[in-house]
């Protein structure tokens, strides 16, 4: 740990001015800020984080990283016998928006291969969970997501309230293959004067803004989830090293 924050990591110094979103951002608790944080220090049990429900496509697994897997502790490992099959955790539903209140959440995370998996988080109202995936596909009536599926490597954002039938963002911010990334959403602004927004960062850079407010769910409580599948080939694994969010209280 250097001076003012800075972390040292694999001879190179990650500073705050490097993610700089992050300021006032409810990293540390505080009466401004309710904040969340897991370093998946807990063995997952039943493929479940403590604290999360869990959905699990049949051969899919969620396990802790073992030190062989990816030579990085406190970090779970989704992975599956099978294509096309994954692992989705969400927490309770405590997060509304549009109350004029900042949201954070960030997670760091690995694929693989980027073009042929989901790795996706972010806030669901979860109205659908037989499939992983449904989370972060409009078999959710309200939602927003962030991340790459199967077929691209660009990092995309989807939004929607009540299945308004909103498609996701273009993107132009690729993840590459076998490395960790760290990505974030950010909300903020209040639906009632229209002026909601969701920001989407990769590796502390801003990569996307979604600004159409009637797509923002505002209206009820959502559960902040990560997930992950395999795409064409059953080999392919996820990691997930840590996830994190914020709100104002």
């Amino acid at each position: 740990m250097g001076q003012f924050g800075d972390v040292i990591r694999a001879g190179v110094i990650d500073t705050p001015r490097d993610y700089a979103y992050r300021s006032k951002a409810g990293i540390i608790p505080s009466a401004e800020y309710a904040v969340f944080f897991d370093d998946f220090f807990q063995v997952p049990a039943s493929n479940a984080i403590p604290g999360t429900t869990a959905i699990i496509d049949t051969g899919a697994t969620l396990v802790a990283a073992a030190a062989d897997d990816i030579s990085y502790h406190g970090a779970v490992k989704i992975a599956s016998d099978g294509t096309g099959e994954g692992v989705a955790n969400y927490w309770p539903k405590g997060i509304q928006l549009g109350l004029g209140k900042k949201f954070f959440m960030e997670v760091r995370a690995y694929t693989v291969d980027a073009d042929d998996t989901d790795l996706q988080f972010g806030l669901s109202i979860a109205n659908a969970t037989t499939n992983p995936e449904d989370l972060y596909t409009t078999a959710s009536t309200d939602l927003i997501t962030f991340g790459v599926l199967d077929g691209d490597a660009t990092v995309k954002m989807l939004c929607d309230k009540n299945n308004a039938g909103t498609s996701a963002s273009t993107g132009d911010v690729d993840l590459s293959d076998a490395t960790w990334h760290v990505l974030a959403i950010e909300v903020g602004g209040l639906a009632a004067s229209s002026n909601m927004w969701v920001k989407g960062y990769v590796d502390g850079a801003l990569a996307e803004t979604w600004a159409t407010e009637t797509s923002i769910p505002d209206d009820c409580a959502l559960a902040p989830f990560i997930a992950a599948r395999t795409g064409g080939a059953a080999g392919h694994v996820m990691y997930f090293d840590y996830v994190r969010w914020s709100i104002q209280r």
